[in-house]
């Protein structure tokens, strides 16, 4: 495969994955910043509905969301920021994972853990391939 090529093939992977970023991030803002009640009713989770519980996972999960979706967006409609973008999303969603973990060996493990681990891992596998896909100036 010629240079050329190459860097256009590693540019199209990026941008594809950090659109994925973009959509999933975009999907979970929604869920906490309009439907944050029922959202965490699917984990076993429950607020009392209180305008401060409800608030605070708009403005907790729902704003960080919001804030990753954009820096997606903004990564790809500002190509020259794009390695900037995804070195935030990889970060972020590299700490997403260590949570995980850390939930899974300190509370335990259920099935659902690992459903949202292997999600979380495969996607944090992606920025990454996409971090490095990149080609540098």
């Amino acid at each position: 495969m010629n240079a050329a090529l190459k860097r256009n093939v590693g540019v199209w992977f990026a941008r594809v994955v950090t659109l994925y970023a973009a959509a999933i991030f975009l999907f979970l803002a929604y869920l906490y910043m309009i439907e944050p009640l029922d959202h965490i009713a699917n984990f076993g989770i429950s607020a009392s509905g209180a305008p401060e519980s409800v608030n605070f996972l708009r403005a907790g999960p729902g704003a960080l969301f919001t804030g990753l979706a954009i820096t997606a967006l903004y990564g790809l409609a500002r190509p020259s920021r794009l390695v900037a973008c995804l070195w935030v999303i990889v970060v972020f969603n590299g700490c997403v994972v260590a949570a995980r973990l850390t939930g899974i060996a300190t509370e335990g493990v259920t099935s659902l853990q690992l459903t949202e681990l292997r999600d979380e891992g495969v996607s944090w596998l992606l920025f990454v391939a996409a971090l490095i896909a990149h080609p540098r100036r």
